[in-house]
């Protein structure tokens, strides 16, 4: 009985995505835009969406006066349904996508290098500007094939509707799932795909992440750019770490790019300062342009417990000290044996 109400739910569910998302993919682009503006508006008047996104720009940003703080707070709705809507609308047709996005200057000839030397890119972006559109922009315009870890959606159809319905849409695009991303994303790196990931999700110690310094805050991350960066390497497969960013400019037109780190990758000391300078310019490009960051996500959630008190004041009030399981997949299970006992 629980199997046969869960499938109406997700039916009911696949119905309530896939009626507006089709009327996204016919709509004219200015009415999706209006579209996007008004839900983003109907967003931020839900009291928990604003106090988790206000909260999170006072803990990384506190010198700003509280008008930037609303200001950036209302524009943030806004710039993620544009991105969204306006990904579903462009994704997998040529003339939509050259009216949305542009590549920066030089970019688009560094990508062919990388694609005619057959280097693997490892292409790392965070949750900032059109970054659904930052893993289609590779392969469309320098025709680099494009391995993206992305986590599954847990109604089978929607996953089947926006993934394989829609952003593997573009040729040299394809989904790898966060479970057993790595070893997929090895078995690409082979096969000659590059891999894009994401830099800026709460990885816990036990899964591969570690602390690195965000906006002056201690957050978990994962070192599976710098893991995936030396597979290669003992493999004698050539690779390179790339920041990608698509962000808006000035014209709203989403403009693509990359950043190099700045030293070859065996003059760092080791994995945490690889993954300290991908934040650290991740960080330079949210200063920027903070409203076109996803502040609506946990972000600033663990607090290390070797903290600084005045450290630890500045982290938003859902912030928590996490259990040894959170560092620990041994600590993990034990914590359940005791609970069974």
């Amino acid at each position: 009985m629980k199997k046969f109400f869960k499938q109406i739910r997700w039916c009911a569910e696949f119905i309530a995505i896939y009626i507006p998302y089709c009327f996204v993919r016919v709509m004219p682009w200015p009415v999706m835009r209006g579209m996007a503006w008004l839900v983003g508006g109907a967003m931020h008047l839900l009291p928990p969406v604003r106090r988790l996104i206000r909260a999170n720009i006072r803990a990384a940003l506190p010198e700003l006066p509280e008008k930037e703080v609303r200001r950036i707070s209302r524009a943030c709705c806004d710039f993620l349904l544009w991105n969204l809507t306006e990904y579903i609308w462009m994704n997998g047709n040529r003339k939509r996508i050259d009216r949305c996005c542009v590549p920066e200057e030089g970019a688009v000839e560094g990508l062919k290098f990388y694609r005619e030397t057959g280097t693997r890119i490892i292409y790392v972006t965070p949750h900032f500007g059109s970054w659904e559109a930052s893993g289609l922009m590779s392969p469309f315009y320098g025709g680099v094939k494009i391995a993206a870890i992305a986590r599954p959606v847990r109604n089978p159809y929607l996953d089947r509707l926006l993934n394989s319905g829609n952003r593997e849409n573009t040729p040299g695009l394809k989904i790898i799932f966060a479970k057993g991303a790595i070893r997929a994303a090895v078995a690409a790196l082979k096969a000659g795909w590059g891999i894009g990931t994401l830099i800026d999700q709460n990885t816990r110690p036990r899964d591969g992440g570690i602390f690195v310094n965000f906006f002056g805050l201690p957050v978990p991350t994962s070192t599976a750019p710098a893991m995936l960066h030396e597979y290669c390497a003992r493999k004698g497969i050539p690779s390179e770490i790339l920041f990608g960013f698509a962000c808006r400019n000035a014209e709203g037109k989403i403009v693509g790019g990359y950043r190099h780190l700045s030293k070859p990758y065996d003059q760092y000391a080791n994995q945490a300062e690889v993954i300290q300078e991908l934040m650290d310019i991740s960080e330079s490009f949210i200063r920027k342009h903070p409203e076109q960051y996803l502040w609506m996500y946990h972000r600033f959630q663990y607090i290390p417990e070797d903290t600084p008190e005045e450290v630890r004041k500045r982290f938003p009030g859902y912030a928590v000290v996490p259990k040894a399981s959170f560092y620990s997949r041994a600590a993990r299970g034990k914590t359940g044996e005791d609970q069974n006992a």
